[in-house]
């Protein structure tokens, strides 16, 4: 089926490659996504407060307060983001005042479970209202906008799944192992139910946004920017389907010219054909002169004429090789032309016109008077000009008329090309500079009508066109391709984890030293891909976003110029880390407790999944490469940051 949809801005409208009703993608792309998240987000924020409370009441402050630390952490991040941002400062207080909204804020920031589940419930009952309509409905439509309507409760999602989630997983993971079996095993089942919706909620958001900077560059927008961004988005759509509809026009038009000469296969060939033959069968001319002759030219474009006009159909031939193959070729015999002075004079053309004819009313027979010897000389009515004067005037005139004809041709052309393709200034802007003249000012204000406000064809009168470029990209997952891709970031995060955390309990410092090595090799992969360049809070950026490459890859405000170079390298390197620290306690470390040979198999069972799910997703499941065309405004792109820039920046 052909895919009719060249963006990343909405959830693709198939599954496997098969479309899908309407009803059936508001299921899977927004009711069970909010369902799951929201389900996800309780249990995950419910089991780490109560972890906390239980590591208190066994006397372990350090560790309850650490845990308790992680929970607050992401909303204060969230909070100073959005207040360092001047775009969301000034969304915030576009509708209100300044305290009242850094009240919201405050208020968002000490209540943020309840804003989060209002959110979740939001979106909930608006995909919901949404089944209530018909297909391709306006309403459903708009309530399905409603639904994905940004907000900074997004944002929030975002950071607690790196600032809360990943590191929640390596200290709870640490504190279970150093136990011994004289356990609580209550906070142990809190442990449990905390490290797998931790997961569970690090893969969701991973997969969510592993790929986002080149969704972002084909129509997806960050979830939490402001409505002045999302506009941009939308009329970067627009802009893209207007000139993609200007492309297909030129290219119908082109197709059109080319198609409109079917024959002109063959005449080549039969041009070319007759070239190669030598030359046979040509037609000859007499002509006897007297003197210096030449060529009558009109003469011989007569005789042309009748030739094609006579002739018999050739077929595939051109104008030109119809006259060269009926034009005659003069020759001359000498032999006639031993006495050139009695050869008389038959092509001079006489001054006056001949007598006319009698009239229809003169009499039948009228007397002949014959003329005798005393009458006077007849003048000769007939009088001829000079041969030497009639040649020299065909040879000047004849080539100054075509060249008159070839440049009125081209004038024409020239005004028939500037009033189709130039664009011209709208009347509006005519009108004013009419009424800026004096005189005329003076002459025509009485006469000139009231000018009529602005509208918008006057808008759309001056347009300058502006360069154009092609921007690469892919779209959003299907239900299955996101699906198989949780599943594999569930196997990776597993993996990885499990590796850490054990490592961790057998060799704290050469932990600390591997986390330090692989984050100052992701922050300089970072710097040589982005050249350091960008503002200051870009660079703080990238600081976080090595500390998220410890656990996880994504391409996240840094457009990876080579994808498969990146993801290629990351994994064989977190891979190499994972099967080398594993392999070193398991060989040389004894073990108290079945549970580390038991994570030895959970590790290594992960990454032949991750890898099975991987090889799946990138040969069947793997979202289309998609193109969109835009106009060209790098310098002022340079200068504004992206939706996603100033606000997690």
């Amino acid at each position: 089926m052909t895919d009719t949809v060249v963006h990343a801005a909405t959830p693709p409208p198939h599954i496997l490659g098969y479309t899908v009703r309407s009803r059936t993608r508001i299921w899977v792309s927004y009711i069970v996504p909010t369902c799951l998240g929201l389900l996800v987000y309780i249990v995950q924020t419910a089991s780490d407060l109560a972890l906390s409370y239980q590591h208190f009441s066994q006397k372990e402050p350090a560790l309850g307060a650490g845990t308790l630390v992680l929970v607050i952490l992401p909303p204060v991040i969230t909070f100073i983001l959005v207040a360092a941002s001047k775009e969301q400062r000034d969304c915030a207080c576009s509708e209100r005042n300044k305290c009242v909204a850094l009240g919201i804020g405050l208020l968002k920031l000490f209540l943020f479970p309840f804003f989060v589940i209002f959110r979740f419930c939001t979106r909930l009952f608006w995909a919901i209202e949404g089944l209530f309509h018909d297909d391709d409905d306006v309403e459903r439509m708009k309530c399905l906008a409603k639904a994905t309507q940004t907000s900074n409760i997004e944002l929030y999602l975002f950071v607690q799944a790196y600032a809360q989630a990943a590191p929640q997983i390596i200290l709870q993971l640490y504190h279970m192992l150093v136990q011994d079996m004289f356990r609580n095993y209550e906070t142990s089942a809190v442990q449990s139910l905390s490290l797998v919706f931790s997961a569970i909620d690090l893969a969701a958001i991973t997969t969510s946004y592993h790929r986002m900077e080149s969704q972002r560059r084909v129509g997806r927008h960050y979830p939490w920017a402001t409505p002045q961004q999302v506009d941009s988005h939308r009329c970067q759509l627009e802009q893209n389907e207007r000139l993609c509809c200007e492309a297909e026009r030129k290219k119908r038009e082109s197709e059109r010219t080319i198609t409109s000469f079917p024959e002109s296969d063959k005449i080549m060939e039969n041009f070319r054909a007759r070239k190669s033959l030598p030359n046979s069968g040509e037609a000859t001319h007499e002509l006897h002169i007297q003197g210096e002759d030449e060529v009558d030219n009109d003469a011989l474009e007569q005789l042309e004429t009748r030739a094609l006009l006579h002739s018999g159909p050739i077929d595939n031939a051109t104008d030109e090789e119809k006259i060269q193959g009926t034009r005659p070729r003069l020759k001359v015999r000498y032999e006639d032309l031993g006495d050139l002075d009695t050869i008389e004079v038959l092509d001079s053309i006489p001054e006056t016109p001949a007598p006319p004819p009698p009239p229809k009313t003169a009499p039948p027979k009228l007397p002949v008077l014959k003329p005798t010897e005393e009458d006077p000389p007849t003048p000769d009515l007939r009088r001829t000009m000079s041969d030497n004067e009639h040649r020299k005037s065909r040879r000047v005139t004849r080539p100054l008329s075509q060249l008159e004809t070839f440049k009125d041709m081209l004038l024409v052309n020239a005004q028939l090309y500037i009033k189709e393709n130039v664009p011209h200034p709208p009347k509006l802007l005519m009108g004013r500079l009419k009424d800026e003249d004096p005189e005329e000012h003076t002459v025509l204000i009485s006469q000139s009508p009231k000018p009529s406000p602005l509208t918008p064809k006057d808008v759309v009168d001056f347009y300058f066109p502006r360069p154009t470029k092609i921007v690469n990209g892919i779209q959003q997952d299907d239900f299955a391709g996101r699906t198989v891709s949780f599943f594999g970031w569930i196997a990776f995060i597993t993996m990885r984890m499990l590796s850490l955390s054990t490592f961790c309990v057998f060799y704290p410092k050469a932990f600390f030293i591997l986390v330090g090595v692989h984050y100052a090799l992701m922050l300089g992969c970072l710097a040589l891909e982005t050249r350091c360049r960008g503002s200051w809070s870009r660079s703080l950026f990238l600081l976080l976003l090595a500390y998220i490459y410890i656990f996880v890859l994504m391409e996240f405000r840094v457009s990876f110029k080579n994808i498969r170079l990146w993801y290629g390298g990351y994994l064989v390197l977190t891979l190499a880390e994972n099967i080398t620290i594993s392999s070193i306690w398991y060989a040389n470390e004894e073990f108290e407790s079945w549970w580390f040979g038991f994570i030895w198999e959970w590790i290594v069972y992960s990454g032949i999944l991750f890898l099975a799910t991987l090889i799946v997703y990138y040969c069947i499941l793997r979202p289309k490469e998609v193109s969109l065309i835009v106009e060209d405004d790098s310098p002022q792109g340079d200068q504004q940051e992206s939706p996603g820039d100033q606000a997690v920046a």
